[in-house]
């Protein structure tokens, strides 16, 4: 199972879809707009630290830790952003409890983690638990970005394109480990945090994405041939970078996020700490069409 912490105002816009195959919402906050700026900055200097120890035998044209400067990348407008929403795998967290559901008065929804839940226009999602400085290793960190940096090989060289990518690894060694590069900005970079969180033992749902800025636009609609050829749906892929909203945070501060759509039957359970909010959140829960769903009151 997996665990999402948040107030009770925030229950109403996930299950604000009647039981379907979209039923439930879920913000996925763009990772510029994240409270710790320093989080992203600190998962990829470990990867540009460690990154040479997997690369020692690749040839100087096949190696891409030197890539990891945060300068570059931080201003680096063409580079897809990962946005994130937050799991964990214990519903009586009482870090989690106090910090991401309305300190105590929130809600945790308990939704079922299956590898076949269906995402709908979210191909590139990925779910993966955070790794924490301080309660690992150099060497466990090492171990982790080795077997993600094969996974986006064997991703590339297994996948429907495969020919495309031994053709692209023969002839332009350099842009194809670029696109490695990316995925582990994607899947590694994001997940790296201090231990001053390991409490939360968080689990994140990454979806990489480019910005919508007009540049950018402009540019994937004049590569729709190319990106088709890559057996990926160009319109698909264009409608998912554009598809990026806006709110406020309550101080005023901007989020760019977007939103996931999960089905309804992956949500089997709602907890709660405080028994006053019970009815509230029942009553949430029917007029939504949710009219199944235990409640189950926490100590």
């Amino acid at each position: 199972m997996l665990y999402h912490y948040t107030s009770i105002q925030a229950l109403e816009g996930i299950i604000r879809e009647a039981p379907s195959d979209r039923g439930l919402c879920f913000w996925a906050s763009r990772y510029d707009c994240f409270g710790d700026q320093k989080e992203y900055k600190l998962g990829i200097e470990v990867i540009k630290k460690l990154l040479p120890k997997v690369e020692r035998k690749l040839q100087p044209d096949r190696q891409i830790a030197t890539a990891f400067v945060w300068d570059d990348i931080k201003v680096n407008k063409m580079l897809p952003l990962p946005y994130v929403i937050s799991f964990t795998k214990r519903f009586d967290n009482d870090y989690m409890w106090a910090n991401y559901a309305d300190k105590g008065r929130g809600v945790v929804l308990a939704l079922e983690d299956s590898e076949n839940i269906p995402i709908k226009d979210m191909p590139s999602l990925s779910m993966r638990p955070c790794l924490y400085i301080g309660t690992m290793s150099d060497e466990d960190l090492l171990r982790e970005i080795e077997t993600e940096y094969y996974n986006g090989v064997w991703s590339m060289l297994t996948g429907p394109k495969k020919d495309l990518a031994f053709g692209l690894l023969k002839e332009s060694p350099q842009l194809f480990v670029r696109f490695i590069a990316m995925y582990l900005l994607a899947y590694v970079a994001t997940r790296i945090k201090t231990d001053q969180y390991d409490r939360e033992e968080e689990i994140r749902a990454i979806i990489p994405s480019q910005r919508p800025i007009p540049e950018i636009i402009t540019l994937f609609n004049q590569a729709k041939d190319d990106i088709n050829a890559l057996g990926i749906d160009a319109n698909a892929m264009i409608q998912m970078i554009e598809n990026e909203k806006l709110r406020n945070r309550p101080n005023g501060e901007k989020v760019y996020y977007k939103e996931l759509f999960l089905p309804s039957r992956i949500l089997t359970k709602v907890y709660i700490k405080d028994p006053s909010k019970y009815h509230e959140v029942d009553d949430i829960l029917r007029r939504n069409g949710f009219h199944a769903i235990d409640i189950e009151i926490l100590p």
